[in-house]
């Protein structure tokens, strides 16, 4: 296992960015950032903001960033804020100290093949050959190989189709099968063709705000998928009985979902970090995306909500998934519930 890396540790660290690029080696740590120093002779400079660091694998510190995009921080002295202190880095940040709270005193752990003790995500070779799934719920094929920006599907075996799907728009990994954002006639029509796409098409502005979106929200997604579940199994206490719940994520998948006045809803379509996603319907689907604080029992074969069957659908049914102010708002008020249950 890795130790953590402090910061004041870091000095004389090889570096390397996210698309496995060596950019130099620490020379120094500030409050907002570090410096990297390349070459011994033609010397460069880089301040790049803490923020972008991913972790330390025993090796190497890795940034989230690639070798291109580390160049706008060439400086021979500090940046000032200003320069890269906007909304996407706010949130950027946000989302590294929220994951890593112990991120302003300690690098965190890292794998460049696998997720380490304070990650939750897959390395990206690990899915070769294993099924995807759209955003519609439909078959796409296998995953048939991995480049630096897309994932090559490959659906049949006769008539063979190839889909070169960015990586940007790959969402989780449910320990079976990868599951994308768009629909199944979306990628047909942008991403389906008989050779890879050039790496010029990867340049455009909106594949890059689309990257910068994902990766505010998994700062590792260029090197990890991100896991369905963060934990194989949770301990919580339930809101009604007082009852400790050890709920097996990996296992509530198809579980039927009922509410406190005992209606089936649903069931498990897919589990997130911080709530459960119920499917109800086959013709006409109603998507519910319930906070897991709701849960206040589970039997092995029924997951129980604290909400009637009646409020269910204006609370929690949504086409996509809520944002992060929207499950900010869920939860808060699930809190404040609990509280006044009190």
């Amino acid at each position: 296992m890795v130790d953590i890396l402090s910061w004041d540790k870091s000095i004389d660290e090889d570096v390397k960015t996210s698309d496995d690029k060596k950019v130099g080696k620490v020379k120094a740590v500030t409050t907002d950032f570090i410096q990297i120093q390349k070459g011994t002779l033609d010397k460069k400079y880089y301040f790049v903001p803490k923020h972008y660091i991913q972790g330390y694998d025993g090796d190497n510190i890795w940034l989230a960033l690639t070798e291109d995009e580390v160049k706008q921080f060439e400086s021979e002295k500090e940046l000032p804020l200003s320069s890269f202190d906007n909304a996407q880095y706010r949130e950027r940040k946000s989302v590294v100290e929220k994951q890593y709270p112990q991120f302003s005193s300690a690098i965190p752990t890292y794998s460049s093949k696998g997720p380490g003790q304070n990650q939750v995500g897959m390395s990206w070779d690990k899915v070769i050959g294993k099924e995807v799934k759209s955003a519609d719920d439909k078959d796409l094929g296998e995953v048939e190989s991995i480049a630096a920006d897309y994932v090559e599907v490959k659906e049949g075996t006769i008539n063979k189709k190839h889909y070169y799907i960015p990586k940007s728009f790959v969402e989780e990994f449910d320990g079976k099968k990868l599951h994308v954002s768009l629909t199944k006639d979306e990628i047909k029509d942008r991403y389906e063709r008989d050779s890879p796409p050039l790496p010029a098409e990867f340049e455009s502005n909106e594949y890059k705000d689309i990257s910068r979106q994902r990766e505010a929200k998994y700062p590792q997604y260029r090197e990890l998928i991100p896991l369905m579940a963060k934990e194989p199994g949770l301990e919580m206490k339930g809101q009604e009985s007082g009852e400790i719940l050890k709920i097996p994520w990996e296992e509530v998948i198809h579980k039927h979902v009922r509410t406190s006045d005992n209606v089936d809803i649903g069931d498990v379509d897919k589990v997130g970090n911080e709530f459960i996603v119920v499917r109800e319907g086959v013709v006409s689907i109603h998507l519910y995306y319930i906070p897991k604080s709701y849960i206040n029992h589970y039997d092995g074969s029924s997951i129980w909500v604290n909400v009637p069957s009646g409020l269910v659908g204006a609370k929690f049914e949504r086409k996509n998934e809520p944002t992060k102010e929207e499950m900010d708002m869920i939860l808060n008020e699930a809190e404040n519930k609990k509280m006044n249950e009190v």
